[in-house]
């Protein structure tokens, strides 16, 4: 992936979790730890679904947010190696589908 799909996916899954975090007045980083904790009422069918999607979502942006960070060092190594005085940013170009 490069860190343009990252930075989108990561938005997309922002989405989401606010969606959550709105429903159920909680952060997804406080709603996680008593996911995982198994301190949750389970009784209801439409609040399982909810947790196990929302739980799903957290534990993708978490895995996109560390790949993004992977592969922005290394991108930023090889900027600072090819331009150390200064980096550039540009816009990303989207290219275009046939």
């Amino acid at each position: 992936m490069t860190l343009y799909e990252l930075i989108q996916d990561i938005h997309a899954l922002d989405r989401e979790l606010q969606r959550y975090e709105e429903k159920y007045s909680l952060l997804s980083e406080d709603f996680y730890e008593l996911y995982i904790s198994g301190k949750l009422r389970d009784e209801n069918i439409e609040e399982i679904d909810d947790y196990g999607s929302w739980a799903a979502f957290y534990r993708m942006r978490q895995q996109r947010r560390r790949k993004y960070d992977e592969l922005k060092e290394s991108t930023l190594r090889t900027l600072r190696v090819s331009a150390p005085e200064s980096v550039a940013l540009r816009p990303y170009a989207v290219p275009v589908e046939a």
